[in-house]
């Protein structure tokens, strides 16, 4: 088949970037071609560094993630336009349909056939505008849903005092409410009332492929056809321990981006509540500064912030790691922060939220904790480092859990018969 992957921020290490990468490594090695349309590098990323506009340049690529099969085919570019960053009321238009993006998919498209579209997070930057331009070419589309962004505005069922599923079943004026997005949220909830009145995601997309089971309640609870959700689990790649390093016997470590979701921060009370262990957090984002201060100034000598570290580098962290501890405050739909060390035979300890109790039984396959509760944590920790044996236990068997539910081959197989369904469908129409 002739693929062709579209996620708007290739431009950078993600979560999604990493599944797209791996995933179309997978499919080149199925014999498969594989190319890939997204947005460019922005001018400004959110730590104020400089960019350039329009085609990425090669520090600004994708490590690892090689945009066409053979020379000189090129990869799709849009301009990258952060919304966030201007308080122009114009902008909302382009957030609800982005028209440059699909002018450039169109002329990207130009003299290439493709048997399938495969889409990612195109929301608010390439937009529902681009799904038009891949139907009028008779292109099956599918997409995986790698957060709650067709539920919920702000795309992670989160406010200020927890967890929020208020917008279900397409309630999405509380996202304009002030304990929630606020302001920001007005514009959040009239472009997703658009895309919903208008069916701008669910009419042209053949199938919508989710990584658990909780985020297919989710859809359908948005009144999409039952037929048109189905579960297909993340690859997850194996990430290799160096020999020469060994496991600690008291060490915690966090990786992933430093975001307010994601709670960073419960890792610094961890450190508080646990003086005698070492907390390690891998990873940056916009919470870096505010997290070295933190550690500066409360004297947290226990602390290590490594920053970024290359995804094949991260086998040191994960080989001295006693556990690796997930903190996120929001509901975490497939997070490789727990998927690869459980590949990678380590115990994991994470928040006790739906979607990831389909992989973690307390006590058998992981440790679970009360969300955002650093007591609950702390506890759970203590357990860990005083059983030894038990969490070599737990680590074999989360290990042998995500290992066959996980299997590239198996993953591979049954999405290229998703693959054939969607372009059935689509011949269909």
């Amino acid at each position: 088949m002739r693929i062709l992957h579209i996620e708007k921020t290739l431009y950078r290490t993600s979560g999604v970037t990493s599944y797209v990468r791996g995933l179309s490594d997978y499919q080149r090695r199925s014999g498969h071609e594989v190319f890939h349309f997204g947005c460019a590098a922005p001018i400004v990323g959110w730590d104020g560094a400089k960019r350039s506009p329009g085609v990425s340049s090669d520090e600004n690529e994708l490590p690892g993630l090689r945009f066409a099969p053979s020379q000189p085919t090129p990869t799709g570019r849009v301009r990258y336009f952060d919304f966030t960053k201007t308080r122009n009321p114009l902008a909302l238009l382009r957030m609800i349909h982005n028209g440059r993006a699909a002018a450039d998919l169109a002329s990207f498209l130009r003299g290439r056939r493709f048997d399938i579209a495969h889409v990612h997070n195109i929301y608010h930057h390439l937009t529902p505008s681009i799904l038009p331009v891949l139907t009028a070419r008779r292109i099956p589309i599918v997409m995986t849903v790698h957060d709650y962004r067709l539920a919920c505005p702000t795309k992670h069922f989160l406010r200020p005092d927890g967890v929020c599923l208020r917008c279900l079943p397409n309630r999405f004026y509380h996202a304009a409410s002030p304990q929630c997005a606020g302001l920001g949220g007005v514009a959040l909830a009239i472009e997703s009332y658009i895309q919903r009145f208008f069916r701008r995601y669910d009419q042209p997309i053949e199938l919508f492929l989710c990584p658990t089971r909780y985020m297919r309640r989710v859809l359908l609870r948005t009144h999409l056809p039952a037929n048109k959700a189905v579960v297909l689990r993340n690859i997850v790649e194996p990430i290799p321990l160096p020999a020469d390093e060994k496991q600690s016997d008291c060490e915690f470590l966090f990786t992933g981006r430093l975001t307010v979701e994601k709670a960073p921060s419960l890792m610094l009370d961890l450190a508080r509540r646990l003086p005698e262990a070492r907390i390690v957090i891998v990873g940056e984002g916009p919470l870096l500064g505010e997290l070295r201060g933190e550690v500066a100034g409360g004297g947290l000598t226990n602390v290590t912030l490594a920053g970024h570290v290359n995804h094949e580098d991260l086998g040191a962290y994960l080989s001295r790691a006693t556990a690796v501890v997930v903190t996120s405050r929001w509901i975490e739909n497939s997070p490789h922060a727990m998927l690869e060390p459980m590949l990678a035979g380590r115990c994991v300890i994470v928040p006790d939220h739906p979607p990831l109790r389909e992989w973690i039984s307390d006590g058998l396959t992981g440790r679970l904790f009360r969300p955002g509760d650093a007591d609950s944590l702390a506890a759970v920790a203590r357990e860990v480092l005083a059983d030894p044996a038990g969490r070599e236990k737990i680590a074999a068997a989360g290990k042998t859990l995500v290992d066959r539910r996980h299997d590239p081959k198996r993953i591979i197989n049954k999405l290229e018969g998703l693959y054939e369904d969607a372009i059935d469908r689509c011949a269909l129409r």
